[in-house]
């Protein structure tokens, strides 16, 4: 009987159980293994903290989330009036604590990305914004040839995209706008998707192993399935498979009427001077109510954002009238023939008339 020869290179000196037949030395898979999890436990960037999640964001929980000592030149600034949502915050702490993608959805202006920036900003973790709009292309993500000076020489050099950078550092990537990328820009992100998802960089025949304090976040308006209200042209349907690698969504949209005047007020401090002034912006977030449930019946295809609403605040102290601001900051953005709804809107909470009223189009 001839004896198995061992192919070189497939399966030398491994048995059934990876060991060699007859040899005591150590299973080669499991020494592989060992020395990469020494490599990211010894990996440089990791945090050096941990951080309770009832002290540092005032919310009912014992968990506590690794973070840094110091921040570095990526850590976004912090804003010290940010008011956290409860779900939305567990879900992107889970993400920075236990590796989890998550993916936050929610109508334009609720703070998705700011959100996370806010979160990213009290664990002093380096966190980048990039904005998929239908420009953003493959070569933009993974990198490209450059031609560059050396010793007075032009030579071509494979300059890293954001991606790859990115996966090699201790960095929060979020992709904004997420539901508006090019499908095949969208391929490219798939494989990073899964936890110990690897990037191969076909032009330079190499793999990248992800940072073990690499995280992955996105924004989007829609669900994945495309834009069904008529607000957000140019969104895109997602890839199903694509959407299951998500390990976390959730939903982040209008916040109660209470929790928006305080947001306001935290942004625009002249109107805390006076209760008339505290009025006037509970008053101001009554009329963005009532534009999103009459958007939500179909009677309006414009809606008021909490961004719509500081803005508006911002230039009403600029311009000294509350009625002109209103009129500057988001009536003329509506549709003219939707100026005279959103108008009695304004004259129910303020009880003062615009040029735009029924009642006024009426007369002239």
């Amino acid at each position: 009987m001839i004896g198995r020869q061992p192919i070189a290179g497939v399966d030398e000196g491994f048995g059934a159980t990876g060991s060699v037949p007859g040899n005591e030395e150590p299973d080669l898979i499991g020494k592989t293994i060992s020395m990469r999890m020494q490599e990211q436990a010894g990996a440089p960037g990791l945090p050096d903290m941990k951080v309770s999640v009832r002290q540092v964001f005032g919310i009912d929980s014992d968990l506590e989330v690794p973070a840094y000592s110091s921040p570095n030149e990526h850590v976004p600034d912090l804003d010290p009036d940010y008011l956290f949502n409860r779900e939305v915050t567990l879900a992107i702490l889970a993400g920075f604590k236990h590796n989890r993608r998550v993916m936050i959805q929610g109508y334009h202006g609720t703070g998705k990305s700011t959100h996370i920036e806010q979160v990213a900003a009290r664990l002093n973790w380096p966190c980048v914004r990039v904005n998929l709009d239908s420009h953003v292309s493959r070569i933009d993500l993974v990198g490209r040839d450059a031609i560059v000076l050396r010793d007075g020489k032009q030579v071509t050099e494979f300059k890293e995209g954001i991606l790859p950078w990115a996966l090699q550092t201790n960095t929060a990537l979020v992709f904004d706008e997420y539901d508006a990328g090019r499908p095949d820009v969208m391929f490219v992100i798939q494989r990073v998707l899964e936890v110990s998802g690897k990037l191969t960089l076909l032009d330079q025949s190499r793999v990248i192993r992800p940072h073990p304090a690499f995280r992955l976040f996105a924004t989007t308006n829609t669900i994945g399935l495309g834009d069904t209200s008529g607000l957000y042209h140019g969104t895109q349907q997602i890839n199903q498979g694509q959407m299951d690698r998500w390990s976390i969504v959730c939903t982040l949209n209008y916040l109660p009427h209470d929790d928006e005047v305080n947001i306001v007020l935290q942004k625009v401090k002249a109107f805390t001077k006076s209760d008339a002034k505290r009025k006037t912006v509970a008053n101001m977030v009554r009329v963005a109510d009532l534009t999103r449930n009459a958007f939500i019946n179909g009677d309006l295809s414009t809606v008021m954002s909490p961004r719509t609403v500081i803005t508006w605040a911002e230039n009403a102290e600029i311009f000294g009238d509350i009625g002109f601001a209103f009129r500057l900051t988001f009536l003329n953005k509506c549709d003219e023939l939707e100026r005279p709804l959103v108008a009695e809107f304004y004259q129910r909470c303020f009880g003062e008339d615009l040029p735009e009223s029924a009642a006024n189009v009426a007369l002239s």
